[in-house]
């Protein structure tokens, strides 16, 4: 196996497997940027598990984690997207859904060079499955290849979602988005966790997944696999997607197009 893509799920299972041991009892709620934004014991120490797993194959990696306390728990150097190299980890993606008991949470990672990620890791440690994308060559989801679908019309699809922590203009933004995408599309979904969306629509179950106002952490592991099963993936504002991008539209070849038209016409 690719070093990289070893590293990714390792690290990945490693904070994974926190988050499992952790369900019942995730220690201390506290709140961050807004009164949504959650953070738990178990956001920290499932990002101690997934940069240890690293920082054991590759004694110089630079990380970037969600939570900044995690980079003196674990004895690890922090970095930043401007960095060559630098391994980008969200410890636990869907907090809001992991406290409420709700089974869709992830520990998403990827390696990100010059701002693109070349290999991601997400592990739904609500269902146990495992996601794995290496650039160039393939996305899998425990093993098996993944592909997007064909499908071609929004009034087929069904989508994913998700909405910003910035009640103000933001939500309102997306507020009219949805309203024009969901009076077209089959449905839409929306579970909390952008590293697991990216990874349905990687692995056909959804057809497309826009969202704004995200972070490095929430996209570059699910980038990857949605890159290498065959997606086209942009900025809400169609502009091609970096690390630094805040936003996502990604479906198949046939339906990107459409899905971001949609997006863009809502926005004003």
């Amino acid at each position: 196996m690719d070093p990289l893509l070893e590293a990714v799920a390792a690290a990945a299972r490693a904070g994974g497997a926190v988050l499992e041991s952790m369900r019942a009892s995730f220690g201390t709620v506290r709140t961050k940027s807004t009164r949504v934004d959650l953070v738990t014991d178990a956001d920290l120490e499932a990002g101690v598990a997934a940069c240890r797993a690293i920082a054991e194959r590759f004694a110089d990696a630079r990380f970037l984690v969600e939570e900044p306390e995690v980079y003196a728990r674990a004895g690890v150097a922090r970095g930043a997207l401007l960095d060559g190299d630098v391994w980008v980890i969200d410890p636990l993606d869907g907090t809001t859904s992991f406290v409420h008991g709700y089974p869709c949470y992830s520990t998403s990672v990827a390696f990100v060079r010059n701002g693109q990620p070349l290999a991601g890791a997400v592990y739904n440690a609500a269902t146990g499955e495992l996601v794995t994308a290496c650039s160039g060559v393939g996305a899998w989801l425990d093993g098996n290849p993944i592909k997007v679908s064909t499908v071609d019309a929004l009034e087929q699809a069904l989508l994913i979602t998700g909405f910003p922590y910035d009640r103000g203009r933001p939500f309102d933004v997306q507020i009219r988005v949805f309203e024009r995408v969901a009076r077209i599309a089959h449905g839409i979904r929306r579970d909390g966790s952008a590293a697991v969306d990216c990874c349905h629509v990687a692995a056909g179950r959804a057809d497309g997944f826009w969202e704004f106002e995200l972070k490095p952490w929430d996209l570059a592991a699910g980038v990857v696999a949605l890159r290498e099963s065959g997606a086209v993936v942009t900025g809400t504002d169609g502009r091609p997607w970096d690390a630094s991008t805040p936003g996502i539209v990604a479906a198949g070849p046939n339906l990107h197009q459409a899905l971001l038209e949609a997006v863009l016409s809502a926005q004003g």
